[in-house]
């Protein structure tokens, strides 16, 4: 007669067939894809890559940061990791009666059964009561049926195990040395209503084993077609993340050095997935929808089209339909204005809060920037951004201005400075086209404060003045790559001409280009933004601190500046050393909310936005109590800010300002003019 154990060992056998069979034939399209896509180098420095490992997989760092849902995902997570000892002695079990991998190992497993099923119920009430707004556009009915799947397993852990302490060598007794606690429980229920029998607590014992081994099983077959792949691709995709990046330093390429160069060889334009490496496309499969992505993103916050967890999910079901069926190829729907609309892809702000937000460290940004880089190509261009490319090709900055008016503003600002392609000087002062030409009255007063600190610190420095064009970072980041390269090389023509020593910028854009971009070019100057030269100068006792300013103030971390390179201490530390009261936003440094103007939005038109995320975050510092000052160290900033207060009917309340206006104060240099208000 066939007992219990040979039962569930044939069926083990049968079931685990089947399902790596299913699980192989799902997994065959993707291997090939992954095989046939480009390559790109993310296996290198083995150590650090098993650090971020260890951090973000195990140790939950990223996750943690939304509480609620990082311990949900914590609980889960931790207990499979113990069940699966668990499942490992249960179907050894089925041969081996008598196995035991671990004398504590019951007791240990029945305790994560209880943390899984806390976690579970947290899960239901966080998507069904609390309702984040981040769930939107996710697979909730994926998500339900997986955490069914889950109570199934644990419910099965306990149920075969209780009745597997009624069978002992055809003996029937209660063996609570096992150490599984939750079973002995049960298994006095069982007793109790006469459950005991040799017949009854087979089938209960087989039954609850089905629930477990069977459901893990059928686990695995669902896998490769859902949401949760990312299981199994979370450890690769966190592994193979992008180093050049690291958390808390991140560095300003779209892609680290070699790979850009590959990038420029074969073009930095998606038009089929044949054109994504196999980064890109484990990306697509890693997502686990959790929409914090969504939650931070400026664009989709503002109400515009663009959702960058959309972005990713809408390419992985296109490409599962590509694998499917070879024939529908992106000619007949196109990944750039088709898959992705035109409107989502130019309404990025490429401020890289996405991908500080995911857990799995999904690349959004290179991605849109090379959908964008086909729309280029194809002539599918905003109109503003269109007009913008046609200045920089042919006046060298997005105004339309000569290049000999680039030295007005500094005209204005009444400071003047060598040209430093015909007097050696320390620091070549790159000023950047928002601060050599826009007229708002903000940037005249920020260059004249830079200009006059330099000036009290007896620094040497000198300007390319009409030689100046564009630095070409927000080129590349919308996709044009050609333009960004013709204007990187006239730039570097340029310097070649002047004798300098260091760069300085008070344009992070163009800081961004100069230290990451430019060194592909042979550039390998050393580049200041100018709040870290003028913290320097503070703290060697060059500039004077002569009295406290009296504001109370609010700073702004610009992305190219912040998330792009990692420098958030140093404009705090200027502001303390002036003896400005500083009071944080919610959203502050890596969080940091986008004004809205990076990856050349701040050349394109604004029309379907309901509130624009720099107004956002004037209603933001508004809401600090007592704060008069909003600090800025971009121009950019200065105009976006200094514009949404004022439609806002706030500028009266805080006033947004340069922090070099704030140092020059400081330091008494009284001829620069009051913010107005």
């Amino acid at each position: 007669m066939m007992t219990v154990h040979t039962f569930l060992g044939i069926a083990t056998i049968i079931m685990l067939i089947a399902s790596l069979t299913v699980f192989t034939l799902k997994m065959k399209p993707l291997i090939g894809a992954l095989t046939k896509a480009r390559s790109v180098n993310r296996i290198d420095r083995v150590g650090k890559r098993i650090f971020s490992l260890i951090m973000h997989v195990f140790g939950h760092k990223r996750l943690l940061k939304m509480r609620l849902s990082g311990i949900i995902h914590l609980f889960i997570f931790s207990g499979f990791v113990v069940l699966f000892l668990d499942i490992m002695e249960t179907i050894v079990k089925v041969i081996i009666p008598s196995f035991s991998l671990w004398p504590f190992l019951g007791a240990i497993v029945d305790i994560w059964v209880l943390i899984i099923l806390i976690g579970i119920m947290m899960a239901f009430y966080n998507r069904r009561v609390v309702k984040p707004e981040r769930f939107k556009g996710s697979n909730e009915s994926d998500a339900t049926f997986v955490l069914a799947l889950i109570t199934i397993i644990v419910v099965g852990i306990v149920i075969h195990t209780s009745f597997y302490m009624l069978i002992a060598e055809d003996v029937f007794s209660v063996r609570p040395e096992s150490g599984h606690f939750l079973g002995a429980l049960l298994a006095q229920l069982w007793i109790a209503i006469g459950w005991d029998t040799p017949t009854i607590a087979s089938i209960g014992y087989a039954v609850g084993y089905i629930m477990d081994i069977g459901t893990i099983l059928l686990f695995l077959a669902y896998l490769p077609g859902s949401k949760h792949f990312h299981v199994l691709t979370s450890v690769p995709s966190v592994f193979t993340r992008d180093l050049d990046r690291p958390v808390g330093l991140p560095t300003g390429t779209l892609t680290g050095y070699e790979d850009a160069k590959k990038h420029a060889e074969q073009g930095m334009a998606i038009y089929s997935f044949s054109d994504l490496t196999w980064k890109d496309t484990l990306d697509l499969y890693s997502c686990t929808e959790c929409g914090r992505c969504q939650d931070v993103c400026p664009a989709y916050n503002a109400g515009s089209v663009l959702n960058p967890k959309l972005i990713i999910t809408d390419l992985r079901d296109a490409l599962k339909e590509t694998l499917k069926d070879p024939a529908c190829q992106t000619a007949k729907s196109p990944l750039a204005g088709g898959v992705i609309s035109k409107e989502a892809l130019w309404a990025c702000t490429t401020c890289r809060a996405c991908e500080e937000a995911c857990p799995l460290f999904i690349e959004h940004v290179p991605k849109i920037v090379g959908l964008r880089a086909a729309l280029v190509e194809e002539g599918t261009v905003e109109t503003r951004a269109q007009e913008t490319f046609k200045h920089w090709y042919e006046q060298g900055n997005a105004y339309a201005e000569k290049p000999s008016e680039r030295p007005a503003v500094v005209k204005q600002a009444d400071i003047s400075f060598k040209d430093a392609r015909k007097e050696a000087v320390d620091f070549l002062w790159f000023l950047g086209d928002v601060a050599s030409y826009d007229t708002d009255p903000g940037v005249l007063r920020s260059i004249q404060s830079i200009g006059a600190l330099f000036k009290e610190a007896n620094l040497d420095v000198g300007l390319l003045y009409d030689g100046e064009a564009n630095s070409g970072n927000d080129a590349l980041r919308m996709g044009e790559h050609g333009l960004f390269e013709h204007l990187a090389k006239e730039n570097l023509l340029t310097i070649q001409e002047a004798t300098f020593e260091r760069v300085v910028t008070s344009d992070p854009h163009s800081f961004n280009a100069l230290l990451n971009d430019y060194p592909q070019f042979g550039f390998d100057k050393q580049v200041y933004h100018y709040t870290q030269l003028l913290l320097n100068l503070v703290k060697d006792g060059t500039l004077e601190i002569k009295h406290s300013v009296n504001a109370r103030a609010t700073y702004h971390d610009p992305c190219y500046l912040g998330r792009w390179n990692g420098i958030f201490d140093q404009p705090r530390e200027l502001l303390q050393l002036c003896g400005a009261e500083i009071v944080e936003m919610p959203r502050n440094k890596m969080n940091s909310l986008c004004c809205g103007a990076g990856g050349g939005r701040f050349f394109m038109n604004e029309s379907g936005a309901e509130e624009r995320p720099s107004e956002s975050r004037i209603k933001e510092a508004v809401a600090l109590e007592g704060v008069t000052h909003f600090v800025v160290t971009c121009p950019k900033d200065v105009v976006m800010y200094s514009a949404a207060a004022e439609e806002l009917g706030l500028e009266e309340q805080i006033q947004v300002v340069d922090i070099a206006e704030l140092l020059a104060e400081a330091v008494g240099l009284t001829s620069i003019p009051a913010q107005a208000g």
